[in-house]
Parts: C-alpha cells; structure tokens; sequence
C-alpha cells in the first residue's frame, strides 16, 4: 500500500487490516515483533524497505534508536495527519526508562511529547502490546470518525452558505438561531437583524391564519411541510417563495426546524402573464397558431379548432394537411419555409376548404419567427384574420368602381372630343371655355386614374421586397429634367440605399415631386432630392421653396384623414402616397422651411441589398 497517512485516514475502513509501519533496530525484538504481527489477521506489516514518508500507514512502532533517526519525519506525518491521530508506540527497555524521568532530555523534552502516543517497556510482553495496540487504534478509529464528521459538518455548512436559496434554522418554539447569506438577499434582513425573532418579521398578512395553523401542526407532529408563501421583504416589496420546512430530532423529540425558501416571484408573474395571454389568446376570433421548425402545431386555439372541426388533443403534434384542402396546406407550406429561412415576417392570403367543419374562408395571415428560451429559432407564430366579409366587399367595390370609372371615362372621352371640336371651329369667348373643359375634363380623368390605384393599391395585400430607392430617385430625377427643364432640381443621395417597400415607392415619391412643381408660385420652382440612411432606417427628403402645403393635404399626408371635399386632383395623389408609405410600414412627416416651402420626409425601413 503506497500513499501518505493522510490518504490511508480517507479510505480507511473499519474491516480494513491495520496497517503497522515497524521502526525497530534490534534484530531480536524485530524479528520477534513481525512473528507476532503476522500470527494476527487484523494486522499487516509496511514494507520497512519503504522510506516513512512515502508509507501509509494506521500505527508506527518504533525503538528507541528508530525514533531518534526518524523523529522529524514523525513528528512531520503526525502533524499533517491532524486531527487524526496517528499512533507512535515506543518500545523502550527497562534500562532507558530513566529517559522518560529526564528533565532536560532531548527525548523527553522534544520527542516524548509531540510524537510518542504510548510506551511498552522491553522485553515485549504480548499482552500488554496488544492491549496498548488497540488502545491506541480506538483512539484513531475515534478521531477519523470525528474527523469525518467535522469535514461533513464543513462541507455542510459550505453548501448552505453558498446555496441560492434562503436557509433559516429555528429552535423548537420559532426564534430563529440561523440564516444564511442568500436568506439575507433575498429578504433584505441581515442575521443581525432576525437572530432572535420568529419568522413573523416576514409576515405579509397574505396568508391566512388556517394556513400558519396547518402549517405550525404538521411540523409540530414530526412532519415536513412543503407549499408556496407570500412573504414581505425588509423594504415592504412583497415575494413569492417555495417553502419546505422540515423538523430536526433527537432522541424523538424535535430540537430545532430547518426552513428552505426558493424564491419564485419572477416565475409567478410569468406563469400569471402567461396564463393571462393564453387567456386572450384562446377567446379570439381569429385562429392564431404556434408550430415547430417541422411545422408540428404546439398550441393552437379554440378559433383555429372550430374551423379545423377536430378536437385540440387531436390537432397538436400535427400539422395544417390534417383538415385543409392540399393546395392551400401546400402554400402555407411554402410560406413557413420562407419565415424559418429568412427568420424574417411574411403576410399572406389563404382560401382554405375545411375538410371536416365544411367552413369556407379566406385569412390574411401575418407569420413570425419565434424563438426560445434560449434565443434559438424554434419555429413559427401565425396569425390568421378571417377577412371572408371584407373581401366581398372589397370585390363589390372593385366592381363599382370598374363600372363609374368606365361610365366616367367614356362620357368624359365623349365631352373632351365635343370641347376639342368646340376649340378648333369657334373663337372668342366659346374657345376659352372649350380650353377650360378641356382642362377641367383632363383633371376628372386623372383623379379617376388615382382613384384606381388607391383601390388597387387598399385591395390587395402589401408585398414588401427589398429596393434600391437610390436607383428610384436618379430615375424620377432624369424624367423630371426632360419633362420640366425649367425646374432646379438639386439631388444628394448615396450610391445605394435599400428599403423594403411595396413595388408603388417610386409612386409615391413621383407624386411629390410633381405636386411640389405644379402648386410652385416662382418662374423657376426649385426642388431637393435628398436620402440620408442609417442601420435601421432611410429617410427620402423632397423639398421645394413654394408656397406651403395646405393644412388639409397636411393631414392627409400624416394622418390619412378621408377629406370630404377635394379641391383640386392632388387630394387624392396625396392619400395615394399615405397609404404607399403606410402599407410600407413607414411614416411621413411635413414640415415649413424658411422662408418659405416644405420639407417632406418619407422614414422607410431599411431592407438588404439583393447581393447579401
């Protein structure tokens, strides 16, 4: 057996043979003392051959002679093996015994007493070497033991001193005797401040008197008692604990209770809020759904549940091809790959045919990545709004205005061609006014214009990819110089900026520009193009030095406000660009510029570059 007696202390067993580490000189005695030692089983001999300090060993026998050869290195093991004992026995013959009497004796005043347990005078009388022997090894077994328990008792206490939870111990009638430091973190009482009280101090007066009642009982009959507890803090803020409190016997009778608090305050308000959302989410019309990167439905609501026409338990785990027709699974298919791919948002439209509830409708459906705990994709969230009514409507009022807009075009057409022949056969008076039809009948037909692409624009669902706007106002620039070369037309924009926008941008940027050149009050209007970007956003300037914007074309740039009377064509090219910029998820904004003039700024989400 190799090791230090420090080691042979840690695994010692009480079956174990006692180790005997023998120091004796003399070759009788030596001799006679192994005889002896191998005629018993419970002991075992160390190689001798073994230097001291690398033996492990339970008792060292030693003579004379051996002990002042190797008494540093005993005195060294005794010492590291503390508070172990480790056994010296000195043999001694009856002719040395005067040492022990010596008053000044090297021996007696500096080796007897540090390294020295026991004496058996020589000649070895068998009895009482054995007799000494299991003395000394009652004394060992008894200080490992002790030594086993201290260690336990620090380990113990190092746990509960280092736990996260808050750990008090009272005595049998509540006077709290200890806490531990997260006691005091999370109660805001310091040891100081309880040692001495009961757990009263952390009375919230939110638990009843039954509840102290059942709980004082259950412990008082020996029994653990385990439940949640609202507690008040030292500074008044209320918390919510898991609290097990258990008592502590001897000898039947209980001595102390030991109490553990976890708090879960922060979890509590997340189950409430949870449960508070599942709530919300459950009483909507609108089927609402959450699924995995497979596509596997983990929740789903009663909205989503009565137009599948199958039970919850029944949906969950599966997917949408469980009770739509394949095309339109198919296609929500597609679009889950898109959301999980890009970990961005899509909106969609979808006309499923329901299997086993035989409902038909149509959804306008916003998808998004959602992610757990951890911040990882873990699949998608749907949101899917039945717009079955709107839809209908919306396919009425496309075929009322394809109507108006037909009958107006064509009576329009009809007066513009009876003006124009009025203008080329009569002069005077009859000539202006056929100009001024002219006028007012090319006005009619391009608010009809505007009023088609606003409805086309409301009717459908917005599809927002990624743009050069900088590659937009570099082209509307060069068409406003050849159209309108009295204009000055100043334009600072970077090389590139992309948006992500509907297709209709560049509508909607024309559309300030020309109305900012066709309401001008100087010779030479004076117009600024100008983009600025940053990592979430871009702004388009359009500016002129002209009168002034209305306040009512204000607040339909703005706010999108609906005008009851429109004075002039712009009203309704201004409405168009609100819901362009709108139905971008951007914002518009006026302002006056001195002298005079408006600055428009149209703030448009930043969207990739088609090469990243």
């Amino acid at each position: 057996m190799t090791g230090s007696p420090e080691t042979r202390a840690e695994g010692y067993a009480m079956d174990d043979p006692t180790m005997v580490y023998p120091l004796v000189s003399g070759s009788g005695n030596d001799r006679v003392l192994k005889e002896w030692l191998a005629d018993h089983d419970s002991y075992a001999l160390v190689d001798d051959d073994r230097p001291v300090t690398e033996a492990a060993f339970d008792l060292c026998i030693v003579d004379q002679d051996g002990l002042q050869r190797h008494r540093d290195e005993l005195a060294h093991l005794k010492s590291e093996a503390r508070p172990a004992l480790l056994p010296v026995l000195l043999l001694l013959s009856d002719h040395q015994s005067e040492i022990i009497d010596a008053d000044r004796g090297e021996i007696a005043d500096n080796v007897l007493i540090s390294t020295v347990d026991e004496i058996v005078s020589l000649p070895i009388r068998q009895a009482e070497l054995e007799w000494r022997i299991q003395a000394l090894l009652r004394l060992r077994n008894q200080s490992l033991e002790l030594q086993a328990q201290t260690k336990q008792l620090r380990r113990f206490r190092e746990a509960v001193e280092a736990s996260g939870h808050a750990i008090f111990i009272t005595d049998p009638e509540g006077a709290i005797e200890y806490v531990n430091p997260a006691f005091e973190e999370i109660t805001g009482y310091s040891a100081r401040d309880v040692i001495g009280e009961t757990p009263e101090v952390l009375n919230s007066g939110k638990m009843s008197m039954e509840y102290y009642d059942e709980l004082w009982g259950t412990i008082s009959s020996g029994d653990v008692w385990s439940s949640e507890i609202v507690d008040r803090r030292k500074d008044g803020e209320l918390y919510t604990a898991y609290q097990t409190i258990a008592p502590i016997t001897e000898d039947g009778e209980v001595s102390a209770f030991v109490a553990v608090q976890t708090d879960i305050t922060e979890r509590k308000e997340l189950q409430d809020r949870l449960k508070r959302h599942r709530d919300i989410v459950q009483r909507l019309e609108d089927p609402i759904m959450l699924q995995d990167e497979t596509g596997s439905f983990e929740l789903v609501n009663e909205a989503l549940v009565e137009f599948a026409g199958l039970p919850e338990s029944e949906l969950l785990g599966g997917d949408e091809y469980l009770f739509m027709d394949e095309t339109a699974a198919s296609k929500i298919d597609d679009e889950k790959t898109n959301v999980i791919d890009a970990e961005t948002p899509v909106r969609y439209s979808v006309a499923p045919e329901f299997e086993h509830s035989e409902k038909e409708a149509v959804f306008s459906t916003s998808r998004y990545p959602y992610y757990d705990e951890d911040d990882e994709l873990a699949g998608t969230l749907a949101i899917c709004r039945d717009v079955t009514d709107l839809e209908e409507r919306t396919r009425q009022l496309r075929v009322i205005d394809n109507i108006l807009r037909h009958n107006l075009r064509n009576d329009l057409t009809v007066i513009r061609g009876l003006a124009d022949q009025i203008r080329m056969e009569a002069t005077g008076t009859a000539a202006e006014m056929a100009d001024e039809i002219v006028t007012h009948t090319d006005g009619l037909m391009a608010t009809g214009e505007k009023s088609r692409a606003i409805t086309d624009l409301l009717s459908e669902e917005p599809e927002l990819k990624p743009i050069d706007i900088t590659a937009s106002v570099r082209s509307i620039a060069r068409e406003v110089e050849k159209s309108c070369p009295g204009v000055q037309l100043d334009v600072d924009v970077p090389d590139q900026a992309f948006v992500s926008t509907t297709l209709k941008i560049r509508e909607a940027i024309e559309e300030l520009v020309k109305n900012a050149i066709e309401h001008h009050d100087r010779d030479t209007p004076s117009i600024d193009l100008r983009i600025d970007a940053d990592d979430d956003s871009v702004d388009v300037y359009v500016m002129d030095d002209g009168p002034g914007l209305p306040e009512m074309d204000r607040d339909v740039l703005v706010t999108g406000q609906a005008i009851d009377d429109l004075y002039h064509g712009s009203g309704l090219g201004l409405w168009l660009v609100y819901w362009i910029i709108k139905r971008s998820n951007g914002s518009i904004e006026v302002t006056d510029r001195e002298p005079q003039g408006t600055e428009i700024t149209l703030q448009l989400p930043r969207g990739a570059d088609s090469d990243e």
